[in-house]
């Protein structure tokens, strides 16, 4: 199962610097071995659909370094660990980012500020 959830509205409002339209990607029920390509086609989808989503964002319980793996695999790149409140508990969760390249790109050229 995939959740979509707005940041600024969701459990990671707080815990991390978000803007209003980035996503929290929540997968749930993942076969075995699909979690790579599911979270690759679905962060596509939404950079696809969304051009003013600057981050889709990938939580993952900080024991669970498949997960991470995967995420990496898929594209994503850690970013920091943070705890979230979740009921009665704190999760610990390491986000990870997938970001579109006109949010990654970096102009070398140091002599000329951006669109001058």
């Amino acid at each position: 199962m995939i959740t979509v959830a707005k940041c600024i509205n969701g459990r990671l409002r707080n815990a991390y610097p978000v803007g209003r339209h980035d996503v929290e990607l929540v997968v749930t029920q993942v076969p075995p071995g699909r979690l790579t390509a599911v979270l690759r086609n679905e962060s596509a989808r939404i950079l696809s659909d969304d051009p003013d989503c600057r981050k889709v964002i990938f939580a993952a319980r900080a024991d669970d370094l498949s997960a991470v793996a995967a995420a990496e695999e898929a594209g994503f790149r850690f970013v920091v660990e943070v705890d979230v409140p979740d009921g009665g508990e704190v999760l610990d969760l390491m986000l990870l980012v997938r970001e579109p390249p006109r949010v990654t790109r970096v102009d070398m050229d140091l002599d000329h500020p951006p669109q001058t």
